[in-house]
Order: structure tokens, then C-alpha cells, then sequence
């Protein structure tokens, strides 16, 4: 466990789960400029992990 992770183990899921949806919208859109499928999903993907964490997490 890291020096801020909480003792709730879904919470920290949770928090995996937000930096790895990042990531991948940042892959996804450095593929290309244009809106597209692919990167709405990911960008969706984003915005429900955040539901799931504080603000001062993200």
C-alpha cells in the first residue's frame, strides 16, 4: 500500500481504476485530433471512474 492509499480496498480500486481510464483517453487521443468513437468511450469511461472518487483524488 502507498503512502495515501485507504484502508478500503474498493476505494483504492476505484482510484486504479480513474488513473487507468486516463491513460487510456490520453492514448486514444493522441492517435488522432478528430472526435471519434473510440475516444467518446474513453472520455465516458473517465467521467463514470470519477463518480466513484473525491475530487482532491483525481
Amino acid at each position: 500500500m502507498g503512502l495515501f492509499s485507504s484502508k478500503d480496498p474498493s476505494k483504492d480500486a476505484a482510484i486504479r481504476e480513474h488513473k487507468d481510464a486516463r491513460r487510456n483517453l490520453a492514448q486514444v487521443s493522441s492517435k488522432t485530433k478528430d472526435v471519434n468513437d473510440e475516444y467518446l468511450a474513453a472520455n465516458r469511461r473517465v467521467i463514470d471512474a470519477e463518480k466513484n472518487i473525491p475530487w482532491y483524488r483525481r
